[in-house]
Order: structure tokens, then C-alpha cells, then sequence
């Protein structure tokens, strides 16, 4: 399936983890699985379950091949990573979905990589699974299509981790957790019912990571449930709202979203957490010091190719999330692009530069590489989750959201804007947060258009037309869900196709 001129690392590169949440009980994919259920010459066991499970596997198999004909799927043989008994896991897949695959391995209905090392590089990869010639034909023919999959209704969204970020099983409810969990539930039905998509792309699927942690993102009408995640046994740390292809998609791909085909816009906060420190310790960062919180001088003895803006922002933002001081520097290092100066900068260059953030940033100095992070994530979701109500209750309009960062529908943002506002007000109890479009065409929409004379958005990221296939799943997805040619959230001159 792939060139034999290619090392074993760039023949699997192009894969993604098994989707163990993918589901449907339209009646045309259980005829599919039970005509691929009576052809496995010697499945044991439970035919329930064994069904079951089969039709996770077939699914998953058939929408990466939606997505790449050559698309592989990811799938771990440690018995360890299936917990079938777990809240997370509603469809309940347990270690016997290793059985089924064997046995769609050994009558050539599936083909396997089995788990590898590659020794040039020294890196270990799970085994890959795709599609023999022989399913891609029967994928080809088969009666149902990709928008007919979706997440089991019972899938659970709100995630308790312990302090080694293992699920916690069992908790109580409290009012909080109960009212996240219903939000949640309209907000997923939202992005559900909404087509989010990159519009110019040929093959819905992009590559990610760098070096030994490339991987491809599928960009599908599938991955698009969001939970909310809380950490260490707390509910009060954490809390960040997760889920969703665009919270791992780089920000060049996430400047060509649309939804329902309307463009989009993106702004976010400036130094979230920076200005929640000082806010905690009764200052407004922006209206009484209003400086550049990275900007920092008289940094000697580092190599003049380093921005030393940029290097104090990671920096900064490691140090904020670290620990200790050494695990601060650790993390700047990991994060840093591979082979650049900051890369081979040592802990005592590292060491000096954090002096200078923490008398720059005297109030919250003692807050730097004290693990505070965990607790801010808290107070920046208290945020975000506000945000979600605004948009999927009130104005009944999608919202993706990465952490501190929000895409609207071109035409809200400057509602966006003002709710961002209040929203930060009202949890922090700071007034006038700087919020940034990251957005190149605002400066054109300062001056609300008349709907006689709509916005002209082809810049670099609306530049060229949309691709057939983007255009042809939009009209299917819209067929399929009943849509109108435009929901009741699209402003009459926003920007469409």
C-alpha cells in the first residue's frame, strides 16, 4: 500500500488512534456488520458482544478510509487500555476488541503493522490497522454514509482525573458538576448539528507534531464531542473544556474554519493568566501597569539569534504551569522547536532569564514555578464555560473554543468580544481584559457593514474557493440533519458561499 522505497517510520506515519466512542444503529451498518460478522471463520464467544465490538472496529476503519483511502488506525494491544467497566467508556470496549481484530486479521478482511520500534530513530509504534482491497470495495457499495455515525448517547462529559491523571471512576454529583454536564449536553447537540470544517481542503485530513510525534488529524463531522476536564480528585483544578479536531489543529488550518459554510473569526485573551495572578492579588494588570508582560532587557551571555520576547513568553508560561524552577526550564526545553539556540539554552541561562520575569513581575513573583497553573485553568474554564452558555442558550450559536482562544461566525465577533468581557469581569472581578482577533481581515469590519454592501473577506485565508469535496459533504450533511440553507444565526451580510 505504500512505496518500498520508504523506511518503516513514513509508511506509518499516516494514521490516527482508534476511535473507541464511534457508533451507529442505522439499520443498513448492522446489515454490513452482520454480512463481515459471518465471514470470521473463528470468532468465539459471546456473539452479542462480539458484534459489538466488531462494529467499532468497522466503523472507525470505514471513516478514516472516508477521510484518506490510506489513512491507518492506531491500535494498542495492551490489554491495560481497554477498560470496559469504566463511566468513560459507555459502549463498554474491553480487551476481548483484541480478539475480534486478530480474527478480522487472520481472514484478510483487515490488514495489520503489528507494534514496531524503528531503530534509526529509536521510536516505538502502536500497531496499525486499515482496510483490506477487498472491505474498501465493500465500504464503496455500502448502503450508509459517514454522517449517519455519531457519539453513544450515554458517553459521559465530565472527567474527574486523580493526581497520576488516571480517571476517576466514581463520584458524587454536585449541583455545579450537574449543571456543566447538562450545558455540555446542548452544547455538543450544537456542534452536532453544525457542519465545522477547513473549506479548502481536497482531503479532509492534516498533518501534526513534528519529528517523532507526527501524526495525521482527521478533519470529520465525528470528532466534535467536548468534556470538561477536572484534575487531582479537585473541582476546583482543571476544569478545561476538551474535545473537538480544531483544540489540535495549528492556527494556520484553524484561519480557514467554517461553519455551514459561513467564515469565521477567531480572539482571543491577551495573557490570560498573567493578569488572573494579578487580579488575585488586587490589581488590574492592564489598566494600572499596561506593559508587555514578555518584554524583558539586560539579559547577558545568550545567543543574539534568540528572540528573547518570544523565549520570555514560553518562559513565562512554563513557569506558570511548573512546579519547580528545574521542571519550568525542562519544559521550555521540550517545547522548544527542535534544533533552535533556545533548545541548547542551559538552566542557569534559563535561571537568569526567570530572575528578570520575577522582578518584572514583583506582585506575582512568588507564584512563578509553584505549580499555580492547575488552579488558573480552573478560573480560565469558569470563563469559557460562561461563554458556552452565552452562545449555545442564548444566542444559539456555535462556538469552538481552545482554552483562552474562541471562534465565532464572522458577524459575532463583536459580541464575542463584549461577552468575553464581561465573562472575565464577572469571574475575576477585573474590568477590560485585552482581547485580540488573531484574524487578519478585522480591521476591515471595524465599521459594521450594510447588508447592500457585504464585507469582501478574500484575504490569504479566504483567497481561493471552496473545495468539491468540502461543498459536497456541506450539502449532504445539511441533507441528512434536515438543515435549512441557513440556520437562524447567520447574520443576513455575513460572509457565505
Amino acid at each position: 500500500m505504500k512505496s518500498e522505497n520508504l523506511t518503516d517510520f513514513e509508511k506509518y506515519l499516516n494514521a490516527r488512534p482508534l476511535d473507541v466512542h464511534t457508533w451507529s444503529d442505522h439499520p443498513e451498518v448492522n446489515v454490513f456488520v452482520n454480512e463481515i460478522y459471518t465471514q470470521l471463520s473463528s470468532i468465539q464467544g459471546n456473539e452479542r458482544i462480539n458484534k459489538k465490538l466488531l462494529k467499532v472496529v468497522l466503523l472507525d476503519l470505514y471513516l478514516a478510509w472516508c477521510t484518506d483511502p490510506e489513512l491507518m488506525i492506531m491500535f494498542s494491544r495492551d490489554n491495560n487500555a481497554y477498560k470496559a467497566k469504566s463511566r468513560y467508556n459507555e459502549i463498554h470496549i474491553g480487551k476481548k476488541v483484541i480478539g475480534v481484530v486478530n480474527n478480522l486479521v487472520n481472514d484478510g478482511i483487515i490488514e495489520e503493522k503489528r507494534g514496531f520500534n524503528d531503530q534509526i530513530r529509536g521510536i516505538g509504534f502502536q500497531s496499525r490497522l486499515w482496510a483490506s482491497p477487498s472491505l474498501k470495495e465493500k465500504f464503496k457499495s455500502a448502503r450508509f454514509h459517514q454522517f449517519q455515525f455519531c457519539d453513544h448517547a450515554g458517553r459521559e462529559s465530565i472527567v474527574l482525573r486523580d493526581e497520576n491523571k488516571e480517571a476517576v471512576d466514581y463520584y458524587e454529583d454536585n449541583a455545579i458538576i450537574t449543571f456543566s454536564r447538562s450545558l455540555l449536553f446542548d452544547y455538543n447537540a450544537l456542534l452536532a448539528n453544525t457542519h465545522i470544517e477547513i473549506f479548502d481542503l481536497d482531503k479532509p485530513v492534516i498533518e501534526i507534531g513534528s519529528g517523532s510525534k507526527i501524526m495525521s488529524l482527521a478533519i470529520n463531522q465525528q470528532d466534535k464531542f467536548v468534556r470538561r476536564i477536572f484534575n487531582n480528585s479537585s473541582w476546583d483544578q482543571g476544569g478545561r473544556f476538551y474535545g473537538g479536531w480544531w483544540q489540535r489543529c495549528p492556527k494556520i488550518y484553524r484561519e480557514k474554519i467554517v461553519f455551514d459554510g459561513v467564515a469565521t473569526a477567531e480572539i482571543d485573551f491577551s495573557g490570560i493568566h498573567i493578569v488572573i495572578l494579578y487580579a488575585q492579588e488586587g490589581i488590574n494588570y492592564w489598566g494600572e501597569v499596561n506593559e508587555d508582560p514578555y518584554s524583558i532587557h539586560g539579559i547577558k551571555d545568550i545567543d543574539p539569534d534568540i528572540d528573547l520576547r518570544a523565549a520570555a513568553k514560553l518562559l513565562l508560561l512554563t513557569a506558570i504551569n511548573a512546579e519547580t524552577p528545574e521542571k519550568a526550564f525542562g519544559a521550555f526545553r521540550q517545547q522548544a522547536v527542535s534544533g533552535s539556540p533556545e533548545k541548547r539554552l542551559t538552566n542557569e541561562q534559563l535561571n537568569s532569564m526567570l530572575n528578570h520575569l520575577k522582578q518584572k513581575h514583583d506582585p506575582i513573583a512568588h507564584k512563578l514555578a509553584s505549580g499555580a497553573g492547575i488552579k488558573l485553568m480552573y478560573v480560565d474554564s469558569q470563563i469559557t464555560e460562561r461563554l458556552i452558555e452565552q452562545f449555545t442558550r442564548d444566542y444559539q450559536c456555535p462556538i469552538l473554543t481552545i482554552h483562552d482562544s474562541y471562534i465565532v461566525p464572522f458577524g459575532y465577533d463583536r459580541i464575542l468580544r463584549r461577552e468575553m468581557q464581561a465573562a472575565f469581569e464577572a469571574v475575576t472581578g477585573v474590568s477590560q481584559p485585552v482581547v485580540e482577533h488573531t484574524t487578519e481581515y478585522y480591521d476591515m469590519i471595524e465599521q459594521e457593514p450594510h447588508p447592500d454592501n457585504p464585507v469582501d473577506l478574500q484575504h490569504d485565508h479566504y483567497a481561493g474557493p471552496p473545495s468539491q469535496r468540502h461543498l459536497s459533504e456541506l450539502e449532504l450533511f445539511r441533507e441528512f440533519k434536515g438543515k435549512p440553507l441557513w440556520e437562524d444565526w447567520v447574520p443576513d451580510w455575513t460572509a457565505v458561499y
